[in-house]
């Protein structure tokens, strides 16, 4: 009798399996459109000079990974990262290059342009997005320079003893 009611059971649990819908297979090609989208609404905050519209696009959490210089992290600090480049008559211009996506994560990689006066510089970034809320939002963020280091001075001779 155990064995009619497990066997019952089972059929049961199976058939109920089989005419489950499936899992919404993930649209990585509509998430990769709305992240080079924000790419495309955040150079037009640069150009605006609108550090709050591009602080919106980070995660209450975010953190920024600027070359030679410490971590910067959260809302306040990060607008106020952004606000400074404005001091500097600057330009920068960001260029998504590619866009992968798994689940609620995304790894966006990129190049900018940055022209301040004379001073004119070009590398690469990495932003992991984060599906919040429905929308993306930035978590981390990174980039660094394409152009060499400065060269490091000589070093000193080592003295000679008698």
């Amino acid at each position: 009798m155990r064995i009619r009611v497990r066997l019952a059971t089972l059929a049961l649990l199976t058939s109920v399996a089989a005419c489950a819908p499936a899992a919404p297979k993930p649209d990585t090609a509509k998430d990769e459109a709305a992240i080079r989208q924000l790419v495309t609404d955040w150079n037009g905050y640069l150009t605006a000079q609108n550090d709050s519209a591009i602080t919106a696009l980070y995660t209450d959490d975010a953190v920024l990974l600027p070359p030679g210089q410490p971590r910067v992290s959260g809302h306040a600090a990060i607008r106020q990262f952004w606000a400074g480049l404005w001091a500097l008559k600057a330009t920068l211009a960001l260029t998504s290059v590619g866009v992968r996506v798994a689940g609620d994560l995304a790894v966006e990689e990129g190049n900018w342009d940055f022209t301040a006066g004379e001073m004119k510089d070009h590398g690469k970034y990495v932003v992991i997005w984060a599906r919040t809320g429905g929308s993306w939002k930035a978590i981390q963020d990174i980039w660094n320079s394409d152009q060499p280091p400065p060269a490091q001075p000589a070093a000193a001779a080592p003295a000679q003893g008698r």
